[in-house]
């Protein structure tokens, strides 16, 4: 006797194949979503990471910027040339929100004190404090600052700025007196137009040193390097101060747009001397962080605000952004 075989039947194959058709186009489904979140999750954590690493080295620098010397700058004519630079220009604290110009002011600089030199021991390698008498002569050439050990900070400074500054008469560092309450120039305000970053002709108020040879292995002493004479008597100090901060470097954060679509890298310029005729340009470049959107910023009661924003592309026209914003107390 013949034993028949059961088998599918056609309605059946065919039922059989519609449910594997539908799961499999819901598993492609999933798959397809679970890859676009990922790509969407990477992308953000990027954009995160970046632009909170990038911000929290502004502020780093920013921290230490002297008061009185940060400024902005229009980007659409060039602020380091010397035709642009005496207009081209605000206070950082004078920026109104509400203007629409503000928009064009994108570019910030400043001069920062030396804090790489002044931390790096327990007790602080040069002590901020100037200390007059009669070893500097009457037309106050030199000043002490008890407590310090320039020869380090000459140390220092030359290997932070390969070589450009060393505390020598040729590679001066500078000087700023920080009596805000004091007039430092006569008939003159205490501001960046006297500090190199606008003009590069007056730099009457920010004040070239070196160490200071008067007593044998003094390390305490720093000399004015501008000699007084009749013709430049005005580059020496005309009020006499307690406090002053030492700087080596200016910085500049500029965001500059190198394909035309309207994200920009953001730079970071150091290691230039305003107080020897340098602009930014003259110092070297660090790219922070690229594929910025937005880089806005005011200054209100001496609180410098911050906004940064950066994004990156996921595909065809699709752009994942992600900001971070920051005050900087000082």
């Amino acid at each position: 006797m013949i034993k028949m075989k059961k088998a599918f039947s056609l309605i059946e194959v065919i039922f059989v194949l519609v449910i594997l058709g539908i799961v499999a186009s819901i598993s492609s489904q999933i798959i397809v979503q679970v890859y676009e979140n990922y790509i969407t999750q990477k992308a953000l954590y990027n954009t995160t990471t970046k632009t909170e690493i990038a911000i929290n080295q502004i502020v780093n620098r920013l921290t230490y910027a002297i008061d009185g010397t940060t400024v902005t700058k229009n980007p659409l004519t060039p602020p380091y040339t010397a035709a642009s630079r005496g207009n081209n220009w605000i206070r950082l604290s004078d920026i109104d929100v509400n203007d629409p110009n503000h928009q064009q002011f994108t570019t910030i600089e400043w001069i920062g004190y030396d804090n790489d030199s002044f931390s790096a021991m327990v007790t602080p390698l040069w002590s901020g404090l100037a200390k007059y008498d009669t070893a500097g002569g009457a037309t106050r050439e030199s000043f002490e600052t008890p407590g310090s050990n320039l020869n380090s900070v000459a140390t220092i400074m030359n290997n932070l700025s390969h070589g450009k500054v060393d505390l020598s008469n040729t590679n001066p560092a500078a000087v700023i007196f920080s009596q805000q309450d004091n007039e430092y120039i006569i008939g003159s305000e205490y501001d960046p137009t006297c500090m190199g970053l606008i003009e590069t002709t007056n730099t009457s108020c920010i004040f070239p040193v070196k160490v200071g040879t008067l007593i044998a292995g003094n390390d305490t002493n720093l000399t004015f390097t501008r000699a007084a004479d009749a013709n430049n008597a005005n580059l020496l100090p005309k009020i006499i101060t307690e406090r002053y901060k030492l700087a080596w470097s200016a910085y500049a954060l500029v965001p500059e747009d190198k394909d035309g679509d309207n994200l920009y890298d953001l730079n970071l310029y150091y290691n230039y001397q305003p107080w020897n005729n340098e602009t930014y340009k003259d110092g070297e470049k660090s790219l922070l962080i690229n594929n910025v959107s937005v880089f806005k910023f005011t200054e209100n009661g001496g609180v410098i605000q911050l906004k940064l924003c950066a994004s990156e592309n996921i595909g065809k026209d699709y752009n994942i952004s992600s900001c971070k914003e920051k005050a900087i107390i000082r």
